[in-house]
């Protein structure tokens, strides 16, 4: 499994939500045979396809992508300050 992050964290996102492939397909725009390999970690989402994801997922893209930062997205209009 070449992305095994991604499609961990991916599967993750779909069980809190209790969603399924298709239905995140079609909500995001995302082919489903694109999340299929996803889901499987044979291939990375780009940014734009992980961003329609996060969208849907109200996950970070970044974090769905595999980066250490939390998994959540700050609430909109909230700015972060470094510490």
């Amino acid at each position: 499994m070449k992305n095994e992050i991604t499609a961990k964290r991916l599967a993750t996102a779909l069980a809190a939500k209790n969603m399924k492939a298709q239905e995140l397909a079609d909500r995001s725009g995302v082919n489903k045979a694109s999340i299929s390999q996803y889901i499987n970690g044979t291939h990375a989402p780009s940014n734009i396809s992980a961003g329609k994801m996060a969208s849907v997922l109200d996950v970070s893209p970044v974090w769905l992508m595999g980066f250490d930062v939390p998994m959540l997205s700050p609430a909109p209009g909230i700015q972060r300050t470094l510490s």
